[in-house]
Formats: structure tokens, C-alpha cells, sequence
């Protein structure tokens, strides 16, 4: 296992690295959780680190946190020293800002799983594959603005920017493609009025499902998924300064 582990930033107790600590197990890179949301101290630098992952959170990038502007400062250090950044929902809108890009309420929200689309260009091959259009897990109410100098690689009907690359080594992600089956049924558990209720017919938020619609197959909607995030995660630590 290498002695330059990947740190990884947790904003809530429920949003975990769920399959991305999977795969790092499985390729023997070390990680390191800082669990924000216990009181875990930011570190000083990432000068021990090989890359930066931040998962998903309630709160959004704009809120005046205490650890909000240390964390932004954190990762235009990982992006200028070229240390690898991966940003999960809350992390790819934290990714975007850091960048300089906005964040705003989006459109409609998005919970469940949402068709996305690729768009036409070599990085979404290079990152997500050769798949053209993916069920994706969503559950966000904001959303980035493309950082300059960026490219974006996904999108869906209800959100234009769903992904984005920059500089062939950081990617920011607007979906969840860390979800794991315990996660998504946790997730509904915890949220349940967040959720379309069951039965219901055309809801006012159309992208926007329920329990029941969350749920159903969700076995192989998780397969699917993870299969898309082993490709990201394989092309992600390509760039890893592993010593």
C-alpha cells in the first residue's frame, strides 16, 4: 500500500466514499478520512497526500462555514500543485467554486435516478466511456457553472452540467456516482420528505421520484453504476502522485 494516502473529505455522517473506499481498498491506496461534520481539524497542507475526494453534503458551497473557505484554499492548492481532485455532488460544486465558477439554484431539483447524457467530446470518452446515456443517482437542489478553462463531459434534461474535467486531472461531479445499494435505501429512509410520494400522478418537481420508484431494481441500477464509476476511478488515479 502506498505511504501517500488519498485524503477524503465527509461532510455528513449518512454521505460516506461509499464504493470509491471500495476501490481504493481493492488497488491498495491508502485513504484518509477527515470527517468534517465530527469536528475533524482541516489539515495544514496536502503535502502528504496523493489526492483530494470530496463527497456529497445538505449544505452548499455559498454557506459561510467555518471550514468552508479553509477547504476552498485546500483545493486551489491540490489543483495548482497538480494533486488530483475528485468532487462527489457538495464536492464537485466545492471543486467548481474553488475554480471560480457559480453556484445557483438549479432549475428543478433532481432525486433519484436520472437519465444523463454524455456530450461529444474525447475527455467523456476518455472519463466515463464509451456509454452514450446512464441512469445516474441525483439528489441536489443547486448546481456549478462550468469552471473556465474546463471541459464538460455530462449532462441531463434537467441539469446542463452534470460533469466537468479540468487540466486531464480533477473531475467534478453534480450526481453520485459513489452510491452503494445501503446508501441509496438509507438516503430514503433518512429524507423521506424530500421524496414524490408513492402513488402519486404527475408531481410539480419532475425529477423528482419516490421511495417505491428509487428502489425498484435497485440491485441493478447500483451494477450499472458502479461500473461507471470503476472506469472514473481508474482514469482518476492515473494521476496520483503515489510514492
Amino acid at each position: 500500500m502506498n505511504n501517500q494516502p488519498v485524503i477524503v473529505f465527509q461532510f455528513t455522517e449518512s454521505e460516506g466514499p461509499g464504493y470509491l473506499a471500495d476501490f481504493l481498498a481493492r488497488h491498495h491506496i491508502a485513504m484518509h478520512v477527515v470527517q468534517i461534520y465530527r469536528g475533524d481539524s482541516l489539515p495544514a497542507s496536502l503535502d502528504r497526500y496523493s489526492g483530494v475526494a470530496m463527497m456529497g453534503g445538505p449544505m452548499s458551497a455559498n454557506d459561510h462555514l467555518p471550514w468552508m473557505t479553509p477547504l476552498l484554499e485546500l483545493v486551489r492548492e491540490a489543483v495548482h500543485n497538480q494533486i488530483p481532485v475528485i468532487g462527489h455532488c457538495l464536492g464537485g460544486q466545492i471543486l467548481a467554486k474553488a475554480l471560480g465558477a457559480q453556484i445557483t439554484d438549479s432549475r428543478v431539483a433532481e432525486i433519484g435516478w436520472i437519465p444523463a447524457l454524455s456530450i461529444d467530446a474525447p475527455q467523456a470518452v476518455e472519463w466515463l466511456g464509451q456509454w452514450r446515456e446512464l441512469a445516474l443517482f441525483q439528489w441536489h437542489y443547486q448546481t456549478f457553472s462550468i469552471p473556465e478553462g474546463a471541459v464538460r463531459i455530462l449532462r441531463s434534461e434537467y441539469c446542463d452540467n452534470q460533469a466537468y474535467v479540468v487540466d486531464d486531472l480533477h473531475i467534478g461531479f453534480q450526481c453520485h456516482i459513489e452510491m452503494q445499494a445501503d446508501m441509496v435505501s438509507e438516503w430514503c429512509s433518512l429524507s423521506p420528505d424530500e421524496l414524490k410520494g408513492d402513488g402519486e400522478g404527475q408531481s410539480s418537481q419532475p425529477a423528482i421520484q419516490s421511495a417505491a420508484e428509487i428502489l425498484t431494481d435497485l440491485d441493478a441500477k447500483i451494477l450499472q453504476l458502479n461500473r461507471l464509476a470503476e472506469h472514473v476511478y481508474s482514469r482518476w488515479i492515473k494521476g496520483l502522485k503515489l510514492v
